[in-house]
């Protein structure tokens, strides 16, 4: 879900819970280092690295809207976790149909967020966000993204002869 106006979003669908709201950025923040060291398409600073391994032992166990939603939050997190791992092998494989697969499963994290807003403002809020939060995460097209990994296929082709 990372993007520029994220914050503003979270504020948005999760109103009057600053802690749900710094819940979800950590988790955002932690997963996009994550992404960045095994894509390997961007520097990722020793700072960045260790406020990553910092947050995931320190910070996101602390937060009290994770601990008191903890049992709920964890299997979903988890879920998504490993879509967005399933989501690298079916990019890497190269084919279409894979790479379909990879598109669906990457941003599943998303489902951390819709969750989140159903236990701040129950099932009728969840209902009247869950859209826009996924239109807001899944911005990008199918063909953008497969358009971009040929793009960068490409490339490294060009590099490698």
């Amino acid at each position: 879900m990372p993007r520029s106006n994220e914050s503003t979003v979270l504020h948005q669908v999760l109103p009057n819970s600053p802690a749900a709201v710094a819940f979800c950025e950590t988790l955002f923040r932690t997963t996009h280092v994550i992404d960045d060291l095994i894509d390997k398409d961007r520097p990722v600073s020793d700072e960045a690295i260790f406020r990553a391994f910092w947050d995931c032992l320190f910070e996101l166990p602390l937060n009290p809207f994770y601990r008191q939603h903890e049992p709920y939050l964890r299997p979903i997190i988890a879920n998504g976790f490993q879509d967005w791992w399933d989501s690298v092998k079916l990019e890497r494989a190269g084919d279409r149909h894979g790479r379909t697969i990879a598109f669906v499963l990457r941003d599943n994290l998303t489902s951390v967020v819709v969750q989140c807003a159903y236990l701040v403002g129950g099932y009728d809020w969840m209902q009247q966000v869950a859209e826009p939060i996924r239109r807001h995460a899944h911005e990008d097209t199918l063909e953008q993204y497969l358009g971009g990994l040929q793009a960068e296929s490409e490339q490294e082709e060009e590099g490698d002869g």
